[in-house]
């Protein structure tokens, strides 16, 4: 249940493309459909939002099946991207530029995409290309490409904000890689509105162990879960959204609790608040799990009334026993949690 506690950034790069393969029984090489990356994309982040998008293909691409547009990254439970996601550049061959700008160059294999509004820090973005497109023999992929991509503040863009209110915070850190896991942490922050710098204290999250909550109540091997209804469910029960902070209690103690501090630093902007700690290192006894350079990056808006925040962690690197298991990578979804509805037992960091 613990093996995941605390490990994502942000995803990288998803193409559904076919690749070049050769097939020796009739001698023929098979034409792969135009390959696209991104300029300066390293481990899934850019490290500008102010200057162009360059989407760069492996050949000349015919540009009347180019249909390309950037999005805000959200899915339903499928998996399937949201038709009504948040955009930032559409471009179609009948119109040209519906939202923002595109430059071709370097005969069709070169795009340079200006977006029409600020992209946010943080957050996962897409870059989305529609079924169809094909070089300038034909040669065309069947299904979409999506590039995933993000930003990450550096805290030499801090600045003072009074946007971002110091309270407690429940996080649900979706982890890809190395384990597909999720983590549950509290987090009660401290800011410095003058400045935008930041301490935190993150501290595991475990489902409410009490069985009474529940009526009847549950077995002892089970866990009361009053969201989205009432239910008794395992312990390690993933939580679907970051609005079910009520049925999690902080784990401090080891051997399978942990809580470590953390400093960061905020940015303010159009689209909101960026967010993001300086790397940071966890150690969690039981089971012997050892997380190097843990960050979480997120972008936090006032949505209704409610405080909260999309984004990604990483982690430089996962130990699991003595064994070296790579960096992390993950999304991640939080929010502001009222100050009456905090439980107990969740400790602040040292001043």
């Amino acid at each position: 249940m613990a093996i995941a506690r605390l490990i994502r950034g942000l995803s990288i790069l998803t193409v559904a493309s076919a690749t070049a393969s050769v097939s020796f029984g009739a001698c023929e090489i098979y034409d792969s459909p135009p390959r696209p990356s991104i300029d300066n994309l390293v481990d899934g982040v850019l490290p500008d939002r102010t200057v162009p998008v360059v989407l760069r293909f492996s050949e000349p691409i015919d540009r009347d099946t180019f249909t390309g547009r950037i999005v805000l990254y959200e899915t339903d439970e499928e998996g399937n991207l949201l038709p009504d996601t948040e955009e930032f550049f559409t471009y179609e061959p009948a119109t040209a530029n519906l939202f923002g700008q595109a430059a071709f160059s370097d005969d069709d294999k070169t795009v340079t995409i200006t977006v029409g509004k600020p992209m946010p820090i943080g957050s996962n973005i897409a870059l989305v290309i529609d079924a169809g497109l094909s070089d300038k023999d034909g040669n065309k992929h069947n299904n979409p490409l999506i590039l995933l991509f993000t930003f990450r503040l550096s805290c030499d863009d801090a600045g003072g904000t009074e946007a971002f209110p110091s309270g407690t915070y429940f996080f649900l850190a979706n982890v890809a890689d190395p384990l597909p896991v999720q983590v549950q942490l509290w987090g009660q922050i401290i800011v410095d509105p003058a400045t935008g710098k930041f301490i935190g204290q993150f501290t595991n999250a475990d489902r409410n162990p009490d069985p009474n909550r529940c009526s009847p109540p549950c077995d002892a091997s089970e866990a009361c879960r009053l969201l989205p209804a009432e239910d008794c469910v395992l312990p390690s029960l993933e939580a679907a959204t970051e609005d079910e902070f009520s049925d999690f209690i902080a784990n401090v103690p080891p051997p399978t609790g942990y809580s470590f501090r953390v400093e960061g630093c905020l940015s303010e902007s159009e689209g909101g608040v960026a967010f993001v700690n300086l790397p940071a290192d966890v150690v969690i006894q039981q089971p012997a799990v050892t997380i190097e350079g843990i960050q979480l990056t997120a972008s936090f808006v006032d949505e209704g009334g409610s405080f909260r925040g999309t984004g990604g962690v990483t982690a430089d690197g996962v130990i699991i026993g003595t064994t070296p298991s790579g960096p992390a990578k993950g999304s991640v979804l939080a929010r502001l949690v009222p100050p009456e509805q905090v439980p107990a037992g969740i400790p602040g960091p040292e001043l």
